[in-house]
């Protein structure tokens, strides 16, 4: 079934067939366009009211929660030429990437409940900006029949991002929008990388493994497949694509291990997630992805059994590589000395050590796109054995 949020919601649908113009973005906003307003200096002028949106998938979640709304226009005014009461906030803001609202508004019902729905919210606004303005032109009117778009081409996800537009962050989780992420290695860790950079705005997500998902995959990575997924032996790209491909879109499968002969596939991407065993091979991809002068952050994990207690002692370390910082990783990323008191050479999984680990190095990727704030980029982080402190260098 295709996303229909103008066919399947009710709300929208009565807006649509009003003849309102309407647009529903990647960032979790519904515009109206052409809203007729007052200007200050008493002219007609045209706006877009952007709403936040929530959605069940292409249904909208009823009654509506935020009762604001941004407005692209200049403040508007009465007839009586005084500002509009609703304004609460006359400054430009960039509210998603390319969407700036000249001021913010509010109106809520008289009674002060909850709108029922996003049709009585929006025409309530378009009767309260646009009563000035047909004042002056009684042909002024967002009754346009102008076309109804989702704003799809380049959509990261199959349906809208509500949290971003909830959370009112899309202009920060926009920094990773248009991002080739490549993913190397999906084990237990890169699993959890999957599911973490799935939930993000980046343009396409490489996946390179050349391994079956097996029954122990399936207790060290995201989710609960069935028995009869088990038995059918599916290629890991192929499963978690299929998971995740519900969701992201622009997932592209490589069902094949990286090697120095093929290294060169991670020419153009944006950046790196290596979450492999070491050894030569991964010495190899650190060369290659230096001499692409690419970003990239090896994420590992040493879980041992001890003999006295019977307990496991583990480390959760991420070492980030960027043209700053290439040395980091040549001190501390395991390339296949053999060490038998190395405790990663136990190649003990554990899933919530795993999912640490995935996160550790999502959250390394997002401060180093300015996701996050940091005083200090640390190129080597690592949750020692103890689980007593978080080491940083």
């Amino acid at each position: 079934m295709s996303f229909d949020p103008f066919g399947r919601s009710e709300d929208l649908a009565r807006l649509a067939s009003d003849g309102y113009e309407l647009e529903l973005t990647q960032g979790g906003h519904l515009l109206v366009k052409q809203v007729p307003y007052r200007t200050e200096a008493g002219t007609v002028d045209y706006g877009k009211i952007i709403s936040p949106i929530e959605m069940n998938g292409d249904i909208t979640v009823n009654p509506v929660g935020d009762h604001s709304t941004w407005f692209s226009g200049t403040p508007p005014f009465t007839s009586r030429n005084q500002q509009l009461i609703g304004v609460i906030d006359p400054n430009p803001q960039e509210v998603a990437p390319g969407l700036t609202a000249g001021c913010r508004l509010s109106c809520k019902r008289g009674d002060g409940t909850q709108y029922p729905d996003y049709y009585e919210k929006i025409t309530t606004y378009v009767g309260l900006i646009g009563a000035a303005a047909r004042g002056l032109d009684p042909d002024a009117t967002a009754i346009t029949h102008g076309p109804c778009v989702v704003d799809s081409t380049d959509w990261p996800f199959e349906y809208v991002d509500t949290a971003s537009g909830r959370a009112g962050i899309g202009v920060i989780s926009g920094k990773l929008a248009g991002s080739k992420i490549a993913i190397v290695g999906l084990g237990g860790t890169g699993s959890y990388i999957l599911d973490l950079v799935a939930k993000c705005p980046v343009a396409e997500i490489h996946l390179y493994d050349g391994d079956v998902f097996s029954t122990h995959n399936a207790f060290r990575a995201p989710g609960a497949p069935s028995l009869d997924q088990l038995r059918a032996g599916q290629a890991k790209v192929d499963y978690l694509a299929a998971i995740y491909s519900n969701m992201k879109r622009n997932i592209v499968l490589h069902p094949y291990s990286l090697t120095a002969s093929n290294a060169a596939e991670l020419q153009g991407m944006s950046f790196v997630f290596l979450a492999m065993e070491g050894g030569d091979i991964k010495r190899d991809l650190v060369t290659a992805l230096e001499a692409a002068q690419l970003p990239f952050v090896d994420a590992s994990l040493g879980v041992v059994k001890t003999t006295q207690d019977d307990r496991l002692l583990a480390n959760v370390e991420v070492n980030g590589s960027t043209v700053d910082n290439r040395q980091t990783v040549h001190d501390r990323v395991d390339f296949g000395i053999l060490n038998e008191d190395d405790p990663y050479e136990a190649n003990i999984q554990i899933a919530e050590l795993n999912a640490m680990n995935a996160a550790f190095a999502v959250l390394w990727w997002k401060k180093l796109m300015g996701v996050y704030h940091h005083h200090t980029l640390y190129y080597h982080e690592r949750l020692n054995a103890a689980f007593s402190r978080l080491v940083v260098k």
